[in-house]
């Protein structure tokens, strides 16, 4: 029997799962490519491309937890679509270096360096931004809006206790391991031993926490429920302080303002059934962000919502 340590870092590990849609898997032609990219400061930024390498640019920014393995499964939509999307690893997860006090407003800066590594240093690029990604798609939204041709925030996490909102099932969590940061990684490292030896346990409790249409599926669906394990085994590769610093930022003050966001075209995405992110927060990022689009889909969660319209998404960047 789980204990309640691996219950709670287990709900917390909930708030970005991402399975994206499957539908023109088999249309992939291109194998996503792994890469490592030294940044000034002397940290490793690790990264993989998706879809069509020479197409537009379009970053996309995991969720909490997550890594740039998550969108694995949409990898067909990105060939189709012609863009190529370069999904990033966060610092401390993935193939990423932790970054010792580490902010949210760091990330444009390490998205900046990394566009010009891959040879957009004098070129314009999207970004998506899922779940606990929202921030940082936001934050880029914010400080460089000239760099950037659209924004789509996908079943994006509000901040905490924002105006108007209706907390959503992990919120809890949430406050608690960014109150006690010492216990979440207590708790994420039997949840990681966990996901090696017995990942069934870890996936059940995970699926508790879904929607209806995204336990179908995650649980029917062999290929989805391998990739979600390997995607939460990757968001604690280098061990748990990288997660729970994302979770303690996601969880405080984000050190900008949505309402400074002004000069890019930004989309917002949300499912109706979705209990992790609530159509509350959609609408307080619709409200704070003059011009932005809001779409809402009543039959999605916060898993089926990207899978869905992966499509529509991705058109925004290449049209």
């Amino acid at each position: 029997m789980l204990t309640r340590r691996e219950v709670l870092a287990a709900g917390g590990a909930l708030l970005a799962t991402t399975l994206p849609g499957t539908r023109a898997w088999a249309a992939a032609t291109t194998k996503p490519k792994d890469g490592r990219w030294r940044l000034a400061d002397g940290r490793w930024l690790g990264y993989r491309v998706y879809g069509a390498g020479f197409g537009p640019p379009v970053f996309y920014f995991h969720g909490t937890p997550g890594s740039r393995l998550e969108i694995a499964l949409c990898d067909g939509d990105c060939c189709c679509s012609g863009a190529s999307v370069i999904a990033v690893d966060r610092p401390g997860i993935g193939q990423s270096s932790y970054q010792t006090g580490r902010r949210i407003v760091d990330w444009p800066g390490d998205i900046q360096q990394l566009a010009a590594a891959l040879g957009y240093a004098d070129s314009r690029f999207g970004i998506i931004g899922l779940s606990g990604g929202a921030p940082y798609a936001a934050v880029c939204a914010a400080k460089i809006p000239h760099r950037l041709t659209h924004v789509a925030i996908v079943s994006g996490h509000a901040p905490i206790g924002a105006s108007g909102t209706c907390p959503g099932s992990q919120d809890r969590k949430i406050k608690l391991i960014a109150r006690r940061p010492r216990l979440g990684q207590r708790g994420l490292k039997v949840v990681g031993r966990r996901l090696d030896r017995k990942p069934d346990k870890i996936m059940a409790k995970v699926a508790e926490q879904l929607a209806a249409v995204d336990r179908k599926l995650i649980l029917c669906n062999p290929k989805n429920y391998r990739d979600l394990i390997a995607n939460m085994r990757e968001s604690v590769r280098r061990g748990p302080q990288g997660l729970v610093t994302d979770i303690r930022l996601l969880g405080g003050h984000w050190g900008f303002c949505l309402n400074e966001i002004q000069g890019v075209p930004v989309s917002i995405w949300q499912g109706g059934c979705d209990p992790i992110v609530t159509p509350s927060m959609a609408h307080y990022f619709h409200k704070q962000i003059a011009g932005s689009d809001l779409t809402i889909d009543a039959k999605a969660g916060h898993v089926t919502m990207f899978k869905d319209h992966a499509n529509d998404i991705l058109r925004r960047f290449v049209s």
